[in-house]
This record gives structure tokens, sequence and C-alpha cells, in this order.
């Protein structure tokens, strides 16, 4: 009886494991709508059959001003209506309108600004050489700045008359204008880096540099403070008296358009990443509003009270912040409470398992079975402790730089974390990020083909050198072949990588110039600037791919075969081709297990080879997730993206190590 009742305390015992296992499901499963973006806060949206190109808001918030790739200006009032309409001849690519919601200032790429009244009458228009890109107006609507494809910027007065055009000779759509009457100001972004302020009559008054093109200006009522957003993912707030920077905000990729707060007390940047971030007066993240698709334009109110955001889906919506921040609040409670839930339903099982092991039969013999084992290894490590103490140092740099380091990766990729400055637990969001991420899903792409490119690559080529110098006769040739082929591996595989780049370079590279020389220059090419060829450009770098170290491995593993298998191969007349067959590569079989599992991990870790050659580019052409999780980190400062990219691969490569282990065999396991 007492053996039925043991075998029935373990059977519920496995139940409640179960039972456990199933509610850590359903928890999860509740986590991951919960670390969604709350939609709490959205005033009314309008879904365009385009991409909304431009927006713009009073600066009270009841008026909304919104351009799309469909030739149409739409206005809307506080509460989503629609009040009036426009229609140019082509798509609206700017939009401006005054703080109090009287003037609004149109450019299109029919190559015309307008200005328009509060009621949608047009005043006048002006057409410029090239498309117009962006407007803005005074807030009185006494100036009119206009930027143009022409590489020109252009200034109106109220009736519409030229006051002045300055010819940059540079690509130009960032405007803005602060101040008004005699008093106005132009602020202009372009894509040489300069943000320049100008007077009425465009006397040049302060110019500051930047590092990268500038995509969208926007500055405050008086000019005291000038958001500028650039290409390389940052807003940068600048002293409009002396251009000095102020503070600097990182978004995760390209900025597409700022704005700014009438009183400089917030800003809002929207991002190529399809978020747009609100933040503080002094640049720190107060609210991410995810959108579904590429953030083109927004605009802010002047009390922060309301915002706008157009998108390249063809969504325009409308927040009211106080709303946003309370919906985010309570979610962030939500998911602190499940998150607790979880910790105390763990915690009971532990307390449940203790239990059991102390007053149940099946469980104090479970806990005898499962306590050998370690109770026998602490002890056999105390018998050994000097041995122990000695390699203590080793263990614990091991420990610090190695195992620390992994196991941090792990836990912050659950994490919005900035080293020394936050450390904000966000459950799944950071993969649910990647799993929009453009780039890290390219990157996947790309990956797969690298890891079965560079499998062939070590498998053939390699392999077939090792069987050439194997099969010399001559002992003195063996010698000298095999140092030669195993000299390069000196050199580190930067020098490589550099060398190829001059091969490719598209002015005087070796390639071009000598398919130039044979007569076939129309297959000339910038390897690494066509998307068409760049990966497999990367791909062919180190041809005929004769990887020292494979061969060394293959070849250590051709010199232990057996004299008497070979002999006796030649006895029964095998063939080279044959012996190859059946003798060499099943023998050869932990050598490559061996290389397949190692040159798998380096394939999913590429990094190196793309960011020395491409840099991901052009596109997302040749991207992997090394590469993003490096840009991630490294430029972007999202570390706890980064780390859930970290922790991606682990998985990865820990599900293709195992499959390695369980189907690949050598010939020594068959036998056992």
């Amino acid at each position: 009886m007492s053996g039925w009742r043991i075998m029935g305390n373990a059977a519920r015992l496995r139940r409640a494991a179960w039972g456990f296992a199933l509610a850590m499901v359903v928890l999860l499963a509740v986590a991951w709508p919960l670390g969604a973006q709350s939609p709490e806060g959205l005033l009314w949206q309008f879904g365009s059959t385009s991409r909304v190109q431009a927006v713009a808001i009073t600066e009270d918030g009841r008026i909304t001003a919104v351009g799309s790739r469909d030739n149409n200006l739409r206005v809307f009032d506080g509460s989503g209506e629609l009040m009036w309409q426009f229609e140019a001849e082509n798509s609206i690519l700017g939009v401006d309108i005054s703080p109090d919601g009287q003037w609004v200032a149109v450019a299109s790429e029919d190559r015309f600004v307008y200005l328009l009244d509060g009621d949608g009458n047009l005043l006048w228009q002006f057409k410029a050489a090239r498309p117009m890109n962006n407007a803005a107006v005074a807030s009185d609507g006494s100036l009119v700045a206009a930027t143009s494809n022409d590489l020109s910027v252009y200034a109106l007065d109220q009736t519409g008359n030229l006051l002045w055009q300055e010819e940059l000779g540079i690509g130009v759509q960032a405007v803005d204008i602060y101040g008004s009457s005699e008093k106005a100001r132009v602020v202009l972004g372009s894509d040489d880096g300069l943000v320049t302020i100008y007077s009425r009559e465009g006397r040049q008054l302060l110019q500051a540099g930047l590092d990268y093109n500038v995509r969208s200006v926007s500055v405050t009522q008086n000019g005291a403070l000038i958001l500028a957003g650039s290409i390389d993912g940052s807003a940068i707030l600048l002293n409009g008296a002396n251009g000095n920077e102020l503070w600097r905000f990182e978004a995760e990729d390209t900025i597409n358009s700022v704005a700014l707060a009438g009183d400089g007390s917030s800003a809002l940047v929207g991002s190529k990443d399809g978020s747009a971030y609100l933040l503080g007066a002094d640049g720190t993240l107060r609210h991410q509003f995810r959108q579904d698709s590429e953030v083109l334009s927004v605009a802010l109110a002047g009390d922060a009270g309301r915002l706008a955001v157009g998108t390249v889906a063809g969504a325009s919506r409308t927040y009211d912040l106080a709303s946003a921040m309370r919906g985010a609040e309570r979610a962030s409670a939500q998911q602190q409470r499940l998150f607790i839930s979880i910790a105390l339903l763990f915690t009971a099982l532990v307390l449940a398992a203790v239990w059991a092991a102390r007053n149940t039969a099946a469980g104090q013999q479970v806990w005898q079975r499962s306590s050998a084992g370690p109770f026998g290894v602490v002890q056999a490590v105390w018998s050994a402790r000097l041995s122990y103490l000695l390699i203590l140092p080793t263990l614990a740099l091991l420990l610090t730089f190695n195992y620390y380091p992994a196991f941090s990766g792990l836990y912050h990729a659950f994490t919005d974390w900035s080293p020394g400055a936050r450390t904000d637990w966000v459950g799944l969001s950071n993969f649910r990020f990647l799993m929009e991420d453009r780039f890290f899903l390219s990157g996947f792409r790309n990956a797969a083909i690298l890891v079965v490119v560079s499998v062939a690559k070590t498998m053939t080529v390699p392999l077939l050198v090792a069987e050439f110098i194997f099969n010399l006769r001559n002992r003195l040739s063996q010698y000298w072949f095999r140092t030669l082929f195993v000299v390069p591996i000196v050199l580190p595989a930067v020098v490589e990588i550099l060398v190829w780049n001059n091969i490719y370079d598209p002015a005087i590279g070796l390639l071009n110039e000598s398919l130039k020389l044979v007569g076939l220059e129309e297959w000339t090419r910038v390897w690494y600037g066509d998307a068409s060829v760049a990966l497999g450009s990367i791909i062919f770098i180190g041809v005929p791919w004769v990887n020292a170290f494979a061969l060394l491995i293959f070849y250590g593993g051709l010199i232990s075969i057996s004299n008497e298998i070979i002999d006796a191969s030649l006895v029964d007349g095998a063939s080279t081709w044959r012996r190859f067959w059946s003798i060499d590569l099943p023998l050869l079989m932990g050598q490559i297990k061996l290389l397949l599992i190692l040159n798998f991990i380096n394939a999913v870790q590429t990094f190196e080879l793309v960011y020395l050659t491409t840099g991901g580019g052009p596109g997302a052409a040749t991207y992997t997730p090394a590469l993003e999780l490096y840009y991630l980190a490294m430029r972007m400062d999202r570390m706890g993206v980064a780390s859930a990219i970290g922790m991606i691969l682990f998985f990865i490569i820990l599900a293709g190590t195992i499959v390695n282990m369980r189907f690949v065999k050598s010939s020594t396991e068959y036998e056992a």
C-alpha cells in the first residue's frame, strides 16, 4: 500500500507542476498585450489613402491641418470634424499654421507655395522652378518662407511678393519662422548640417553647424530656443542667441520632423522608427507614442496639451497629452502587478515543493535522489579545496568578464536600460519592437544566406586542399604547400577586408579596372552601393576561400587515419575518389562536426565583415542582426533592445548547437 501511496503522491506532484506551467503560460499571454502601447489619449484620427506628409496644429490645439500625398490639405476642428479642404495640383509636402489659425502656408510638389486664410480661401500662390518641399508662416501672416528642390529658400510678404531668395546650392527642407512684422526671422536647416537665422530682409544673423543633414527645425515664439532634427537620429536643442547646444536626444532612427512648444517646455520628435518621442524641457524622454508605420511629421500645441502625428501608412492622429500619460501610468501599474503575481506564484510553488519534500514520502524520495549528486559534488570540492583555492583568481575573472555580462544581457533584454542612468522593466516590449524593426528582420534573411555560404565555403575548398596536400607523395612538397596555405593566418582578418575594399573601389579598384581592360565596362559597378550585388560582393571576399584554420583541422584529421586502413583500401583496388567517400569522409565527421558549429556561430554573429565594408547598406541590403545590435547599443543608446537581440542570437546558436550535436555523428560515436 505504501508503494501505491508514493506513486499517487508523485502523480499529484506532476499534476501540480503541469498546473504551474499552464498558469505561467496564461500569465505570459496576458503580459504580452499589457506591454503594448496604450491607445489612451487618442482624441481622434483620420485615415488617408496615401501617406501624410505634413501636420500642423494651432497654439490651443483646437485646429489641426493635415497635408497628404493625395494632393489634399484637410483642416479639422478639436473633435476631428472636417472644417474645410484645399486641393493642390500635386502632393502636399509641407504645411504650417499660425498660432491663432488665421493663416495657413502650404508647400506642394506642383512647385507652388500657397497662403490660405482661416476659412480655406486662397490669398496668393508663388511658383518656383522645382517642387516646393516645406513652408512656414509668421504668426501674423506677414512673412512666408518656403524651401524648394531647386536648392533655394524663398521669403515672401503677406501679398505674395518675393522679398528675397537664397540659392544655397545644397538640399534644404527644414524651415520655421518666429516673430512678426519687421521682426520676423527665418530659421533654416540644410543638408550641409547648418542651422541659419535670416532677418526679414534676408541678412544672415546667426549660423550653427551640426554633424549631419538637418531634416527639420522648430523654434519657440521668441526665438530663444531652436530644435533641429538630423538624419543620424539626433534631436539637438540650440540656444537661439548664440547657437550653442543645450541638450541632445538620440532616437532609434532618422528624424523626419520635430516640434517645440511655444514656450519651449516640451518637444516632440518624429522618427523613421515609427515613434513620436515626447521630451521634457531638459531633453529627457517623457513618453513614446508608437505608430503603425514611419512617422513623417509631428506638431505640438503651444501649451503642449495636444499633439498631432502623421505617418507613412496615411494615418493622422491627435492626442491629449494628459490622458496619454495617465494611460501609460495605468498600463505600467498593471504590468507591475502582473509580474508581482508571477513572482508570488513562483514563490508559492517553491514553498509547496519544500513542504512536499519534508512531509510526503514521494517528496522525500525525490529529494534524496536529486540531492545525492549535488552533495557529492560539494564533498569532492571540499576534499580538493586547495586546488580550487588556487584557481579562484581565474574563476573570479571568468565570472566577472565572461559570465556576468552574459547573464546581465539576459536580464536587461527585458528592460529599458541606459547604464548608470536608468533600468526600467518593460517586459516583452523590446522583443515586440524587434518584430517591427525592418533592419532586424532583413538582417535575419542576410544572416541565413551567410550561414549557408560560410558552411559551403568551409566544407568544400579547405577539405579539397587538405586532400590534395595529404595525397602528395613527396614529404617536402607536403611541408611547403601546407606552409604556404597556412601563412596568411598570421594576418588579421581586418587587413584582408581592407584589401578587398580597395579591389571593389568603384573609381580605382582592381576589379572595375580589369573589367574595363578586357572590354567589359558595362559590367562595372559600385559594388558596395548596388543593392542587387552588395551582399554577393561581401560573400565573394576571400576567394578562393582556403580557410587556413579549417585546412589544418581537416589535414590533422587525415593524417590521424590509420595507415593500415589506407593500405587495405589500396589492396582492395579502391580509387582515390572511392577512398575519399568511403574512408576519409566518414572518419572526418568529428572534424566536420566541429567546423559546422564554429562556422554556424561565426556566421550568425557576422559583424566586422559587414561593418568594415558596407555598414549594412545600401538600405538594409547587407544588414545582419549583430550589426543592428551594435548600432542600437553604440549609436542609439538602446541597450535594452540590443540585449534582446543578443538573447535571440543566443537561443538561435543554442538551437543550432543542439541540432549539430544530435544529428551529426562521428565514426567513434557510431561505434559507441
